[in-house]
C-alpha cells in the first residue's frame, strides 16, 4: 500500500507542475466541513492517505444506510453516491478547482438527511459546483420531467440522479477544459435518460381499484420489451500486462469478440453500450483509472469496428475501485499476488436493446 500512496502523491506533485491555474480554483464557502486536506497541502503520503480515509468513511455510511433499508434504486442515495464517485475520481487526477470538496459536500449533506430520516427527499436540488457550465438544457429538462413522476420515481431514481451529476461533471469539463473534455460525461447523462426511461416502461406500481360499477376490463397498452445483458472479458486474454492496445489481438480472442458481436446483434435493436474497464489494485489509483479508462476505450472502438453503433456508447473507466477479489494478500510475492489479482483485471459490457 506504501507503493499506491507514493505513487499517488508522485502523480499529484507532477500534475500540479504541469497543469497551469484554471480560472477561480478553489472551493466555495459550503465545502469546509469536508475533512479534506486543503489541496495545496496535499504534498505528503499521510495527507493523501488520510483523505482517502474521509472518503472511505463517506464511501461507508452510504453502506449502513443502504443495509438498514434505503433502497440502491432511490433517488437519494444514488445522488449521494454519485458525487462521492465524482469526487473521488477528481481527487485522484489532482482536480483543485474546488470540484472536489463541494462534490464532497453534496453527497455528504444528502447522508446527514438519510441518517436523519431514511425516507427524506434530500438532494433534488443540483446545484452546479465549482463553477462549473450549464450544458445541455434538453437533458436537464428531460430529467426534470422523470423526477416529476412521483412514485415511479422509485423505479429508476438513481439512473435520474447519476445523470444530473453526470451533466455537472460534463459542465465542470467544459469550463476547465472545452466541449471535447465533456463529451463522455454528455454521453453517460444520454444513457442515464434511456437506462431511466427503460426502468419505467418495466416499472409495476400498485394500481388503486376504485368502488363502482363493476366495468370489462381494458386492455392495458403493452410496455416495450427491454433486453439487459452483461458480458465480463478478461483483459489478460486481450491487453500485455499493463498495456491497453488491441492491434495485436489473439486470433482466439478476435474470435471470441465476433461472437460476442453476433450474440448482441441478434437481441434486436441497441439502444445503449457502457463499456467498464477494471484493474488490480497494483500500481497507483490515478494510473489504474487512466490504463481502465484506455482499455474500456478500446473495447468500444473495437465493438463499433464489428457493428455496433448504438446511439448511446459509453466507455468509462473505474481503475481499482471495484475488485471482485477478496482473499489476495499483499504479502504474496509480485508474480503471485499479480496471478492472484488476475480476476480483477476485466472489461465489463453491458447492453440495452428492444428486440
Amino acid at each position: 500500500m506504501h507503493q499506491l500512496f507514493s505513487l499517488t502523491l508522485a502523480a499529484l506533485l507532477v500534475s500540479s507542475c504541469a497543469i497551469g491555474p484554471a480560472n477561480n480554483e478553489g472551493p466555495g464557502p459550503a465545502a469546509g466541513a469536508t475533512g479534506l486536506t486543503p489541496a495545496p497541502e496535499r504534498t505528503t503520503d499521510t495527507r493523501v492517505r488520510a483523505d482517502i480515509q474521509t472518503l472511505d468513511q463517506a464511501q461507508l455510511r452510504l453502506r449502513k444506510l443502504n443495509e438498514a433499508g434505503v433502497p440502491q434504486a432511490s433517488y437519494s442515495l444514488g445522488k449521494a453516491q454519485c458525487w462521492l464517485d465524482s469526487a473521488r475520481t477528481q481527487y485522484a487526477e489532482n482536480d483543485r478547482t474546488g470540484y472536489v470538496e463541494e462534490s464532497l459536500a453534496e453527497s455528504i449533506k444528502i447522508i446527514q438527511a438519510l441518517e436523519a430520516d431514511k425516507a427524506a427527499k434530500a438532494g433534488f436540488d443540483t446545484p452546479l459546483v465549482a463553477r462549473s457550465s450549464r450544458v445541455r438544457d434538453d437533458l436537464w429538462a428531460q430529467f426534470g420531467q422523470l423526477k416529476a413522476q412521483g412514485h415511479a420515481l422509485a423505479c429508476y431514481g438513481r439512473s435520474v440522479a447519476c445523470g444530473e451529476v453526470r451533466l455537472v461533471r460534463a459542465g465542470h469539463a467544459d469550463q476547465q477544459t472545452g466541449w471535447r473534455a465533456a463529451v463522455p460525461y454528455v454521453q453517460m447523462a444520454e444513457e442515464g435518460i434511456l437506462r431511466a426511461r427503460a426502468e419505467a416502461a418495466n416499472c409495476q406500481q400498485p394500481v388503486a381499484v376504485a368502488p363502482a360499477v363493476v366495468m370489462p376490463p381494458a386492455a392495458a397498452p403493452k410496455a416495450p420489451t427491454v433486453k439487459r445483458e452483461t458480458t465480463t472479458l478478461e483483459t489478460d486474454t486481450l491487453f500485455q500486462y499493463r498495456k491497453a492496445d488491441l492491434s495485436d489481438l489473439p486470433p482466439a480472442s478476435a474470435k471470441k469478440f465476433a461472437m460476442l458481436a453476433g450474440r448482441l446483434k441478434e437481441l434486436g435493436t441497441i439502444q445503449a453500450v457502457r463499456v467498464v474497464g477494471h484493474t488490480d489494485r497494483i500500481a497507483s489509483d490515478a494510473y489504474n483509472l487512466k490504463l481502465s479508462q484506455a482499455r474500456a476505450d478500446a473495447v468500444l472502438a473495437h465493438l463499433k469496428s464489428l457493428g455496433i453503433n448504438p446511439a448511446s456508447a459509453v466507455a468509462q473507466g473505474v481503475g481499482e475501485r471495484e475488485p471482485v477479489t477478496t482473499h489476495c494478500s499483499d504479502k504474496l510475492p509480485r508474480q503471485a499476488l499479480i496471478d492472484c489479482l488476475q480476476p480483477d483485471r476485466r472489461v465489463t459490457i453491458e447492453v440495452t436493446a428492444i428486440p
